[in-house]
């Protein structure tokens, strides 16, 4: 896989939605279609309206070196390899949510936000189930809304960030989620997993 830190040009920046087309631009071998996945994931670690924004973006597919709103400033290639029961270090950045049914359209199913810190850890534990276990040192953290435009539709996602000390259990199924991201609102920013050695 390969990491990269992106800067993200000013412009548009207040709908969430630019923010995945000019990280999509990035790899222009790939068409972007509103409905297929990503070939990366991304976090948002800096955003100024007026400045740009700085993004973490891990890719299995090396991004250009600059589009129309976005440039490469580093890459690096990463071979996540962890061993069963190493401890590490990691930090998660997701969009919490249930689904339950639309009281007005049974049929429909929406996703609605977890908003108690307990139960934000309680789907932490089920999304890492299988994959890590013994999560200590454990800070949550919430994050203000942000909202987007997509086609004639608007919308609006929570974030919260986890951060602290994970076991591994099952090596293998820790290198899939490291690959494919945990939880919805990958397009936002939400779902990349990092994680290190403890220093």
């Amino acid at each position: 896989m390969i990491l990269s830190k992106v800067i993200l040009a000013p412009g548009n920046l207040q709908n969430a939605w630019e923010w995945h087309r000019a990280l999509w631009s990035l790899f222009p071998d790939i068409e972007c279609q509103p409905n297929e996945s990503s070939p990366f994931l991304y976090r948002v670690e800096r955003l100024d309206l007026a400045k740009g924004a700085e993004v973490l973006v891990q890719s299995t597919l090396r991004p250009v070196e600059r589009s129309k709103n976005a440039k490469v400033a580093a890459t690096r290639m990463i071979e996540p390899s962890p061993q069963t029961h190493q401890p590490l270090r990691f930090l998660l950045t997701a969009n919490v949510t249930k689904t339950i049914r639309d009281k007005e359209a049974p049929d429909r199913k929406i996703r609605v936000p977890l908003i108690r810190e307990e139960e934000q850890i309680r789907w932490l534990g089920r999304k890492l189930n299988g994959a890590a276990d013994k999560i200590s040192e454990l800070k949550v953290r919430p994050h203000p809304p942000i909202y987007f435009r997509k086609g004639g539709r608007s919308g609006k996602i929570v974030k919260v960030s986890f951060e602290g000390l994970l076991e591994t259990a099952d090596p293998e199924r820790l290198k899939e989620i490291l690959v494919s991201g945990i939880g919805p609102a990958k397009a936002f920013g939400c779902g990349l997993l990092l994680v290190r050695r403890p220093s």
